[in-house]
């Protein structure tokens, strides 16, 4: 949390020593990750200062808490990344032009996707602590064996009802908020 704190602190100051260790550490997994799905060097770069921008944009507008600057980081980058990827396949697939998007566009989107991820964040955050474990290992690729084993459950049977219980308690409090119909589109 404090690292998160002094990293963003930094973005708005324009610290460059702290600036050059965020990319010291963060950007060769980025980059492995672009790279890895089809992006080149350029890209990465493009993606890692859009992120970064974002953080600044996003930050000075209402400051914000985060526990791990590396994963709430790379998440971003991954979104912008996933984003760009959609829109040049919808790009290829229609073979027509599209006029380009500016970055300020192109920063709104991703600041309004960003927005829902955390307002899911937030409602995942408040179920009980048996169902972010339960689900936190689902989402991550788990299998049901592996968190059979992982929480000691009796069966297989009783940790897909967990899930299951525990996804529908999770879709009722997003759906109880008032901001769910300003995030559905």
């Amino acid at each position: 949390m404090l690292e998160s704190k002094i990293y963003l602190k930094a973005l708005l100051e324009g610290d460059n020593k702290i600036i050059s260790e965020i990319y010291t550490k963060f950007y060769p997994k980025v980059a492995s990750y672009i790279l890895k799905n089809n992006g080149n060097e350029e890209e990465v770069k493009d993606v890692f200062q859009d992120a970064l921008m974002y953080l600044i944009i996003t930050y000075r507008n209402k400051p914000i808490q985060i526990s791990s600057f590396e994963g709430y980081f790379f998440t971003i980058c991954k979104n912008i990344w996933k984003t760009s990827i959609k829109n040049e396949k919808r790009r290829v697939m229609k073979e027509v032009v599209l006029p380009l998007l500016d970055k300020e566009t192109e920063l709104s989107v991703l600041i309004l996707e960003q927005q829902r991820l955390e307002f899911y964040q937030e409602m995942f955050q408040a179920l009980s602590g048996n169902c972010k474990e339960i689900l936190g290992n689902y989402f991550n690729g788990m299998s049901y064996q592996e968190i059979l084993e992982d929480l000691s459950y009796s069966s297989i049977n009783t940790v897909r009802q967990r899930v299951f219980k525990c996804k529908a308690k999770l879709i009722q409090l997003i759906k109880k908020d008032i901001r769910y119909n300003s995030f559905k589109s």
